[in-house]
């Protein structure tokens, strides 16, 4: 090789090394020994071997046999072709070149030149990274600025919402959206129009100063409103308020329609007059968000007026209802009434005339008066003051009983009201009927005591007709009843027991049930015990019977216990 050749070589800032067609190394430059090393004290294929293992390569075009002994430079090397590849080398563990191989023959020579593009790729890798870093970073711009425009939407959502959202009178309401809607959009004018019958008739403004409006026709086209039936907002700029208006608007405006839904149907339409010289994508995000919470919000309100209604109407009939039930409990009680009215008036003539007889035989006796005489009506007048009594006592049992206008619980001894039941029965167990009472020591208890009274004549009543059911196949029978009081836990219970038929086994889930009865035609209005069971639970307790043989009461058939709360 020429010295000034070599010269040129040795003066390269890129490796070069030379070999000759045996490929012993002839020369290898300055910059090559900086990097790959001295390979003076190798021959040939040691020195490549030396220098290959420690190439990596991503593509070559070059073929061979054994593709694990394979290196790019050493088969630039051996083949007697022009190549070029490129290759990464590791010079130690955290030092890395990149080249370009380029290997080519200049006559006896094989020429390997390692251009050095490690700062090239990082240059370019570096142009990439950026290219990289600035996309994130446009894309992180957007996303945050998707994110604010979100957020704000997202508070003025959620204050609108708070302003209205529970909010249940349809016209504040309206009011209230329209508002909202003019500070949002900055409207110089606005108002709800309602539509009714294919007309939109203005029904509230904002602000005030529009008020002479209210009751005005507003005018648009059928497209328009097809669309509005569909749920879509009309965004225009214009320069009249509507088709139908005879003055144009002073300047070219933004005229926002956003329809409004009541149960799937257009209601009416907000329309907003804004200065604004264009709706942006959020505001009209901002629009829909609105529309939905508006009509959210009176589809809430229009359902809590149905309730509204709903409620008056339940009041009404429950009260109704309460005075029909009062009305059934006077009937029912009337009813029993007229059943004791023949025999009250025999046991109230039976002593009047007795009163009478003894009446006309003292003045029979009043021109004879001696002493015997005396005695004799000494005993007639004893028996004039017990016959008083006894009507005095049946008359006052009557009135007391009697007491329809009682309407406010009063304290109430249920011992007295039982014997007060018994008094007006008694004509109907003087014979053949035994009553045991059993009455415990009991405090006063707040209650209705002419609804009591009557509970207890329906079921002394039903078990004297239990008991006749007997008698009239056995006139000996001897009926029983048996009246128990007493406190039990926190409340007063009272129990009545006969010795009747019984009740049925298919009857007994029948027993409460209005218009159920057991008694023939006329003699009963099936509404007795279901009366008494709304009784008890107006006074919150509970009644309940058991009817057959009585594990401790083996002489009576039925037993009817009240139970009434002491502390109501």
């Amino acid at each position: 090789m020429s010295n000034a050749l070599i010269n040129f070589y040795h003066n390269l800032e890129e490796p070069i090394i030379i070999y000759d067609k045996k490929q012993n190394i002839l020369y290898h430059n300055l910059a090559f020994k900086k990097i790959f090393g001295d390979f003076n004290n190798f021959e040939g294929y040691d020195c490549l071997s030396k220098l290959g293992y420690k190439f990596a390569y991503q593509l070559c075009f070059l073929k061979s046999e054994d593709l694990k002994t394979y290196c790019p430079p050493i088969s630039a090397i051996k083949r007697d072709v022009n190549f070029s590849t490129f290759a990464t080398y590791q010079k130690d563990e955290n030092k890395f070149y990149h080249f370009m191989i380029k290997a080519f023959s200049v006559k006896r020579y094989r020429i390997v030149y390692f251009y050095d593009i490690t700062d090239e790729l990082r240059t370019e890798k570096l142009k990439e990274e950026n290219e990289r870093l600035r996309i994130q970073n446009v894309e992180f711009a957007s996303t945050n600025s998707k994110a604010q425009n979100q957020a704000v939407k997202m508070a003025l959502l959620n204050r609108i919402s708070v302003s209205i959202k529970n909010e249940l009178d349809i016209k504040t309401l309206i009011e209230k959206s329209l508002r909202e809607l003019s500070i949002v959009f900055g409207a110089s004018k606005s108002y709800f129009a309602e539509y009714d019958k294919n007309d939109f008739i203005i029904k509230y403004t904002y602000p005030e100063v529009y008020a002479p409006q209210i009751g005005e026709k507003v005018i648009y086209s059928k497209n328009l409103i097809d669309e509005l039936h569909n749920g879509e907002i009309s965004i225009q700029t214009c320069i009249k308020e509507h088709e139908g208006a005879c003055i144009p608007l002073l300047n070219s405006t933004i005229r926002i329609i956003m329809p409004i839904i009541k149960n799937t149907q257009l209601f009416g339409i907000a329309v907003i007059f804004t200065p604004k010289k264009e709706i942006t994508a959020l505001e009209r995000e901002l629009l829909t968000g609105i529309s939905m919470v508006v009509t959210s919000s009176l589809m809430q309100a229009s359902l809590f007026h149905q309730i509204s209604q709903k409620k008056e109407e339940l009041e009404s009939a429950i009260k109704e209802l309460k005075e029909t039930q009062l009305q059934l409990i006077n009937s029912e009680k009337m009813a029993s009434l007229g059943q004791l009215i023949a025999s009250v008036a025999h046991e109230i003539n039976t002593p009047l005339g007795a009163i009478n007889a003894n009446n006309e035989m003292m003045e029979k006796l009043f021109d004879n008066l001696d002493i015997s005489t005396l005695d004799i009506l000494k005993e007639m007048n004893g028996i004039d003051k017990e016959a008083i009594k006894r009507i005095t006592n049946i008359v006052q049992s009557l009135k007391r009983f009697v007491r329809l206008d009682e309407t406010v619980q009063q304290e109430a001894n249920i011992n007295e009201e039982l014997d007060l039941t018994l008094e007006l029965i008694k004509h109907k167990t003087k014979k053949g009927f035994e009553i045991i009472k059993e009455y415990g020591e009991i405090p006063y208890v707040n209650c209705y005591p002419n609804m009591l009274n009557q509970v207890f004549l329906n079921i002394l009543m039903n078990a004297i007709h239990s008991i006749e059911e007997i008698k009239t196949k056995d006139a000996s029978y001897c009926g029983k009843i048996k009246l128990v009081t007493k406190i039990k836990d926190d409340f007063l219970c009272i129990s009545i027991f006969d010795n009747g038929v019984g009740i049925k086994a298919s009857d007994k889930k029948k027993i409460f049930s209005a218009g159920f009865t057991t008694k023939k035609k006329g003699q009963g209005t099936g509404l007795g015990l279901a009366i008494c069971k709304k009784i008890i639970e107006k006074h919150k307790g509970k009644i309940s019977f058991k009817s057959g043989k009585l594990e401790d009461e083996f002489s009576f058939n039925t037993v009817f216990t009240i139970e009434i709360p002491l502390f109501q």
